[in-house]
């Protein structure tokens, strides 16, 4: 897949979608799978127009945390089939441009647009005063074809991004799972813990929550550690700054591994920590011994979940 910051003045035809593609879910696959079949059938390539930075990062001044980083994003792109993808700068000069002097000038004039694939939500030009609507109007004007793809519901409201994230941040494990199409989760190497994790006779994970990427709600959650050669074990793990065991307030994400051999070690390997369950929020306890028993419990409680699902 070609990975473009400018935009470009293309020769051929294409298929092209706009959006700000912020993470990787039902929605945005969905309108992905069909930005290629209609590259397919038209035999023109298929372009993404999107935007970098994000416009909420943009009029925030500052980057907030969204479901996937950009690489994530691209990989998702690429294995979907995508040909081009343009992450044009958001700034003033493209904020201002009417929506029909983006679709003149942009879409048509220099992607060579024959098909438009977008959301029934779509929003373009200043204050995102172009829509769906116009967008129908625009194509009969500059004689592209249109196809406006319906917003896939979840519990009968619209899939986004900002309803996964918050779905996230309320420890709505489950909702999240559903509306991502995959098991949300963290990943990176392992890394040295507090060094109490001898207590409970079972391998104990660290990790650091990936840069960018939305922290799910602070507290215990029945999880999947994977490997990174595909091994998987049943866990509990615990998102948060660990009061009871640190001052400080880095975010950590620790897992007790349920059913792996005693002697395995992780140190350096990659992981991924797939979130299942939420099982109870974070809070610090008196004295290790409470710390102990709590997780004890939490293990009796993640072990019934897995028993059961």
């Amino acid at each position: 897949m070609e990975i473009l910051k400018e935009i470009p003045k293309l020769k051929n035809k294409n298929c092209v979608s706009i959006g700000k593609f912020d993470g990787v879910h039902l929605g945005h696959v969905t309108l992905l799978e069909e930005l290629v079949l209609n590259s397919e059938l038209n035999e023109t390539e298929s372009c993404v127009f999107t935007f970098d930075p994000y416009p909420e990062d943009f009029f925030s001044k500052r980057e907030l945390p969204h479901l996937n980083t950009r690489g994530e994003i691209i990989s998702e792109m690429e294995e979907i089939g995508v040909d081009r993808l343009i992450r044009a700068k958001f700034d003033e000069k493209l904020m201002n441009m009417s929506p029909r002097d983006f679709i003149k000038d942009i879409i048509v004039g220099k992607l060579n647009a024959s098909v438009v694939v977008c959301g029934s939500d779509v929003s373009f030009g200043k204050g995102g005063e172009g829509n769906a609507d116009l967008l129908l109007k625009l194509s009969e004007e500059f004689g592209f074809e249109t196809q406006i793809i319906e917003k896939i519901e979840y519990k009968n409201e619209t899939i986004s991004s900002s309803r996964i994230i918050k779905a996230l941040e309320e420890g709505n494990i489950k909702d999240a799972s559903e509306m991502l199409g995959y098991d949300y989760y963290h990943y990176g190497p392992v890394v040295k813990g507090k060094g109490l994790a001898h207590q409970f006779d079972m391998p104990t994970v660290n990790i650091n929550p990936v840069p960018g990427r939305v922290i799910p709600k602070y507290g215990v959650y029945c999880t999947i550690v994977e490997t990174s050669d595909h091994e998987e074990y049943k866990a509990v793990t615990n998102v948060g700054i660990r009061p009871s065991v640190s001052d400080g307030d880095n975010v950590n994400i620790e897992s007790h591994l349920i059913d792996c051999p005693k002697d395995k070690d992780f140190y350096g390997e990659r992981i991924n920590v797939y979130f299942l369950e939420f099982l109870r929020e974070e809070r610090k306890f008196d004295s290790n011994e409470s710390l102990f028993n709590q997780i004890s419990n939490d293990i009796i409680e993640a072990e019934r979940f897995f028993k059961n699902n």
